[in-house]
């Protein structure tokens, strides 16, 4: 975990690609069904136009967390780049359909939080 964390902060600090690589594969090498990872792993060889090689990583991550949106969203910047545009289409699809879902479930968590907390007053 130790090591998918260092590199999930050099990825989000779009700092040094193969170090953050480095540390994500360390971290895959020791727990390779570590979902987050692959999809980090994924979301690095984007970043380094290494989009054939990212597809298998996230689809491995979809595959563990089908709701997850971000992946979708991925997967799909990885086939448009492949030249898979009806891929890309249904994973962006997904992603929207996903999205929306997420935003429709904050905001009626939302709702109930103001009308609980009028009801105590």
């Amino acid at each position: 975990m130790v090591e998918w964390k260092l590199g999930d902060i050099l990825l989000q600090k779009t700092i040094e690609s193969e170090e953050s690589l480095r540390r994500i594969d360390k971290a895959l090498s020791a727990c390779p069904n570590l979902a987050e990872a692959r999809a980090d792993r994924g979301r690095v060889l984007l970043n380094m136009h290494r989009e054939q090689e990212a597809i298998p990583e996230l689809l491995a991550a979809e595959k563990a967390n089908p709701a997850e949106p971000s992946t979708h969203f991925l997967l799909a910047q990885a086939y448009r780049a492949t030249g898979k545009s009806e891929e890309a289409k249904a994973e962006m699809k997904s992603f929207s359909e996903l999205e929306q879902k997420a935003r429709n479930t904050a905001a009626e968590r939302a709702s109930q939080a103001i009308q609980e907390n009028q009801t105590a007053h």
